[in-house]
């Protein structure tokens, strides 16, 4: 039984003497913005436009890009719409757009529920801060209430706010362009060892380093076979790093969404710890790179967030 729902409480606030996250149960429960409280910063990107305690009410269904506020979002159970094994699944999956229920809460932490739609299973989370530390975690249970598996992707949608000069944190790993005709700085196709890749003429191109909103750039790509499970940004004026830090097991990819002024007039760094590759499920599954949840399975994976100051 919830205690509260979305609709009655729009915002919550997580916080201890390093950081303040706040959270919109009725925004598909996301992390809708993570303050440093000793440097200030926010680390979490919005447009111009976005009004915090505005609410909103989407069909599932709806148009994720045309939607899309920033904050921290979460993918389930796809990416591309489409019909998928005899369902329609949404844009960007359902969890995005839906309130979710408020299960348990108390000062460090909230726990909230999500009954899936277009497929057979419910999702809980919970968000819980360090009491001391600039740090959460997040831990995520799916409920296949089905007796067949269900093949699904899953992925955080963290939009980070970025300056020119900040720097993107990844481990040892391959990458390569998601879609090669998006892409504005990778100009040739296949893999290479971050941070190193290859433009449209065949120049070397470092990947760290973001460029300014006036480059007009964007770039999409997928990092594969981690060293280790992490990722991030550094963030260059205040010398603070946002990391994320998780199993492979859990999330064995990141995505890295960039509009560097080059999509929608959008200056952001989208990270995106996902358990599938590509964003198109029927593909995934072909090349047995897709998340599986067996029938009546229940899965946990979890994620870590903090802070690091140097």
């Amino acid at each position: 039984m919830a205690l509260e729902t979305a609709e009655q409480t729009h915002l919550l606030t997580l916080e201890n003497a390093e950081i303040t996250l706040t959270i919109r149960p009725d925004l598909g429960g996301r992390i809708d913005q993570l303050e440093d409280r000793q440097t200030s910063h926010r680390w979490l990107w919005h447009p111009p436009d976005y009004e915090p305690g505005a609410a909103r009410s989407l069909a599932v269904g709806a148009c994720f890009d045309d939607h899309w506020t920033g904050g921290w979002d979460e993918v389930f159970p796809n990416d591309a719409a489409g019909e998928f094994r005899g369902r329609s699944l949404a844009d960007h999956g359902e969890l995005w757009s839906q309130p979710w229920e408020i299960l348990e809460r108390s000062p460090l932490s909230v726990t909230l529920g999500y009954q899936c739609q277009t497929v057979p299973v419910q999702v809980k989370k919970t968000i819980q801060l360090h009491a001391h530390r600039p740090e959460a975690s997040l831990t995520y249970w799916f409920q296949n209430q089905s007796e067949e598996q269900i093949p699904f992707l899953f992925k955080h949608h963290a939009a980070i706010a970025i300056e020119a000069g900040d720097q993107i944190l990844l481990p040892d790993c391959w990458v390569e362009p998601a879609f090669l005709e998006f892409s504005k700085i990778i100009g040739q196709p296949g893999k290479t060892r971050f941070p190193h890749a290859v433009g449209a003429g065949g120049e070397a191109v470092d990947l760290r380093v973001v460029p300014p909103a006036s480059s007009q750039l964007q770039e999409f790509y997928y990092a594969s076979e981690l060293s280790a499970g992490c990722c991030g940004l550094r963030h260059q004026r205040t010398g603070s790093s946002l990391l994320m830090t998780f199993d492979t097991a859990d999330f064995p990819y990141v995505w890295m969404f960039q509009s560097y002024g080059g999509w929608r007039n959008h200056y952001a760094l989208v990270v995106e710890p996902c358990t599938t590759l590509p964003s198109d499920l029927a593909t995934a599954c072909r090349n047995g790179t897709a998340a599986l949840l067996q029938p009546q399975e229940r899965q946990r994976r979890r994620l870590t967030l903090q802070l690091r100051r140097d």
